[in-house]
């Protein structure tokens, strides 16, 4: 029996079969696929509010990108973030920057056209005011100004923030001016004194017909502006040197430093409804020519002038007795070279309704009765506005002794005659006196007086004259103590009295006979003869006292005592 067959034949059992295997074909998900099914629903959602807060995307131009970083700078408005810059990008041409912004869904409805937008940063402005100082720690931000009008997505920003917001009340005006000056965008506009608004830009595009002045009034002042109100321009210092000599005004420091404009409104004019928006106003020099704004009557006239007229100049006035009644409008000088003369013709308008008329004058407002004037001595004249600066002024006024006229009728204008001024009438005056100094025999004159000194010096010094003189100083003093003594001894000094007469009297009677040496010495009309006749006179007049009371108190000595009676 073989190995195979003994191993079959043995006792061990053999295994059951293998049952046949189930296959169970219901699946099953295993609970590690929430995860990833989850996030891919979180994502999702997340993808839709990104999309559904997501803001339209816009393009904004600058000049420069000073101070802009992309995925840093912030738009704002109001302090609340509107969007994010997203890139930095150079113009083809290289001449501004495009910054790439996404907005915000709320920010979509003011995204418009006429939107403004401006970086912040910190600035100082010449009004001394300084703005954006919040920006020197947190960087500088993109804000904006929502405009009104259509949908627009592409912007160019200003390089300055807007000197007023769109959700600022009052009323925009359009001023038209010559020229611009010192006023530009911010220069403060005043209304009695009080800051109301702002000047918000300048149009130069036709400078031909002058600049057109954006201005803005803020509410409730704007209902101050009417048709009739007048602009000026208050800037910088007004310094005038008129008749009355220096004027100094200024509005504030503000206006001194950044310009300034004032308005007011004439009592006539306010009337009816405040100015509508973008109201045209004529934007004048000075306060001064708005004033003269209410004279709509100018009547030009023209006067000739042959000497220098320095210190004349535009704008000068024309005054009637003192009164202003017009101004200087033009000044030229014109040679005529046949006849080798200059003259300076001088164009000025006369304003008549300065002048109150009482009675009825025909033709009087239109200078219909200006030829009747110039008949009666109407003449025009330079005069001396102020000695401090030199300026001068046309002078209407009437000259009786001015020769006849009539009103003259130049190439434009009408010709008023003139007189020569007060400076001309001086000189002329001067020169015909020096004419006739220089005529007088000046040497002759100084021979004379050389010739009557040493005349005076001899017979100042002659023995007569000095023996005269003391023997009248001697009567007098013989005479001065006789009357001090009249109270204590009265009878000798009546007896020594008419000795002291007569010795005066012979005393002048020598200077009389001395007179003749005088005359032939300094002559009979000099100032010495005059004087020492009124000294003989005075010295006559009082002998004659002295006897008179010599002879009063010989009859009544006890008047010493008593005083005159009264008979």
């Amino acid at each position: 029996m073989t190995e195979v067959q003994a191993f079959r034949d043995t006792t061990v059992p053999m295994p059951p079969p293998a049952p046949a295997p189930r296959v169970d074909r219901k699946r099953r998900l295993s609970p590690i696929w929430l995860v990833p099914i989850v996030a891919a629903l979180v994502g999702v959602y997340l993808a839709w509010i990104t999309f559904s807060e997501k803001g339209p995307t816009i393009t904004i131009s600058f000049e420069t990108a000073d101070g802009l970083e992309a995925g840093k700078t912030m738009i704002k408005h109001k302090e609340v973030v509107f969007g994010t810059v997203k890139s930095l990008a150079l113009s083809e041409d290289l001449s501004h920057v495009e910054v790439t912004a996404e907005m915000t869904k709320e920010a979509a409805p003011h995204l418009r056209e006429g939107t403004r937008f401006w970086v912040v940063r910190p600035r100082l402005s010449l009004t001394g005011s300084v703005s954006g100082l919040n920006t020197i720690l947190s960087g500088a931000y993109i804000d904006f100004d929502p405009g009104q009008g259509a949908e627009e997505r592409s912007f160019t920003g200003l390089e300055d923030p807007p000197v007023v917001r769109a959700d600022v009340p009052g009323t925009p005006y359009l001023l038209k001016a010559d020229r611009v000056g010192s006023v530009g965008p911010g220069s403060p506009i005043y209304f009695r004194d009080i800051q109301v608004g702002e000047v918000t830009g300048f149009d130069s595009s036709d400078l031909e017909a002058g600049v057109t002045i954006h201005a803005f009034v803020r509410a409730p002042y704007d209902r101050y502006v009417y048709d009739g109100t007048r602009f000026w321009n208050a800037s910088g210092i007004s310094i005038d040197t008129g008749t009355q000599g220096f004027k100094i005004q200024l509005e504030s420091l503000a206006a001194v430093l950044a310009g300034g404009i004032a308005f007011d409104t004439p009592a006539t004019a306010r009337a009816g409804e405040p100015a509508k928006t973008d109201a045209v106003f004529t934007l004048y020099h000075d306060a001064t020519s708005s004033q003269d704004a209410d004279y709509t009557i100018r009547l030009p006239y023209l006067v000739y002038f042959d000497g220098s007229v320095g210190g004349l100049e535009p704008d000068s006035p024309v005054e009637w007795h003192g009164i202003k009644v017009g101004r200087v409008v033009d000044i030229k000088l014109e040679y005529d070279v046949a006849a080798d003369h200059l003259r300076i013709p001088v164009v000025i308008e006369l304003e008549p309704q300065r002048i109150t008329l009482i009675g009825q004058k025909q033709g009087f407002g239109s200078g219909g009765y200006m030829p009747e004037l110039v008949r009666r001595g109407l003449r025009a004249q330079l005069r001396t506005a102020s000695l401090l600066t030199g300026q001068l002024m046309v002078s209407l006024d009437f000259m009786p002794d001015a020769p006849p006229a009539e009103l003259g009728t130049g190439d434009r204008y009408p010709v008023i005659p003139t007189v020569p001024g007060e400076f001309a009438a001086a000189v002329k005056s001067i020169n015909g006196i020096l004419e006739k100094v220089s005529t007088l025999p000046l040497d002759q004159v100084v021979q004379q007086a050389n010739a009557t000194l040493k005349s005076f010096e001899s017979l100042a010094s002659s023995p007569e004259i000095t023996e005269s003189l003391r023997s009248l100083a001697g009567a007098l003093a013989s005479a001065q103590q006789l009357l001090g003594q009249a109270n204590s001894d009265l009878g000798p000094v009546m007896q020594k009295l008419p000795p002291v007469l007569t010795t005066a009297q012979q005393a002048v009677q020598r200077l009389s006979g001395t007179l003749g040496s005088i005359n032939q010495g300094y002559g009979a009309d000099s100032t010495f003869k005059r004087d020492l006749t009124r000294l003989m006179s005075q010295v006559d007049d009082t002998l004659r006292s002295i006897r008179v009371l010599t002879d009063y108190l010989e009859q009544h000595p006890e008047s010493l005592i008593r005083g005159k009676s009264g008979g």
